[in-house]
């Protein structure tokens, strides 16, 4: 695996990549918790993948080794598709599986829906990613919750991986990663409000505008996650004309708990659409 740095405009982003450079492309986008980034949110699956792939792993606006952003009169995704379709361009990614996991698994829907990065999409991976819908109030409120701590990492880890899992490694990864400078002042900027204006209900516009895709897309639910209301993935998948619902015995992050079984979720996934 080998770590890039590029402009695109002004923002200075980072990306590694590495794999079988003769095989198909997979680009992975990374949890959105305090302190994820793409090492730690799919470091244990790159041998796994490698082998057979070409993978690619930017890191979105305010995480890892990106600038630290913020877009204020905007929802989340906005600044950070735009920077990722920068991104693909710049590269000029295409005919490539995305994978994307939690607020990457989101990402990854909305960018199969937008015309400026849809046909760079071969197929279209969620692993417990909504794009907005279906979070429990339990899970909101202790991922908006974070004090740069080896405590408060081992906190997030618990609610993303299966109950009475602990993972000392992964959450000093997080805990690390959340001490770059910026990143926990660009995670909190967005729930400063103006006093002067009204407070009002977020809206979503998912899942119906899943109803435009034509990327093929898998959507990979854990039986033990408490992050997501039970029976999302179906949920979600009415709304798409090409999907796949697959489920594993893990929490939100399997690619951390169960490394070796979403890998090959995966490839399995991928060898049927490069097939068709």
């Amino acid at each position: 695996m080998r770590e890039h740095h590029i402009k695109l405009g002004p923002v200075r982003t980072r990306y590694f990549e590495g794999g079988n450079s003769q095989g198909p492309t997979v680009v992975l986008i990374h949890e959105g918790a305090f302190g994820g980034d793409a090492l730690n949110t799919y470091g244990r699956m790159f041998e796994r993948l490698a082998e057979d792939y070409y993978l690619v792993f930017p890191e979105m606006l305010g995480f890892g080794g990106t600038d630290k952003a913020i877009f204020f009169g905007e929802n989340p995704y906005e600044p950070r598709l735009r920077h990722l379709a920068a991104f693909l361009d710049a590269l000029d990614l295409r005919d490539a599986h995305f994978v994307g996991n939690s607020f990457g698994g989101g990402m990854v829907l909305r960018l199969s829906i937008r015309p400026e990065t849809s046909w760079r999409m071969r197929s279209a991976t969620s692993i417990s990613g909504t794009g907005g819908p279906y979070r429990t109030p339990e899970a909101l409120k202790e991922m908006a919750e974070y004090l740069p701590s080896i405590e408060d990492a081992r906190r997030i880890d618990s609610w993303i991986l299966h109950p009475g899992a602990e993972d000392e490694d992964h959450a000093q990864q997080r805990f690390a990663s959340s001490l770059r400078p910026g990143h926990w002042e660009a995670m909190m900027a967005p729930t400063l409000r103006s006093p002067v204006e009204s407070e009002q209900t977020r809206s979503w516009d998912f899942p119906e505008a899943l109803s435009s895709s034509r990327v093929p897309t898998l959507l990979v639910a854990g039986t033990l996650d408490r992050m997501l209301e039970r029976g999302w993935e179906d949920l979600l998948a009415k709304h798409l004309n090409d999907v796949r619902v697959e489920r594993l015995d893990a929490g939100h992050c399997p690619n951390l708990s169960h490394p070796d079984e979403t890998a090959s979720l995966l490839c399995d996934y991928f060898r049927d659409i490069d097939g068709r």
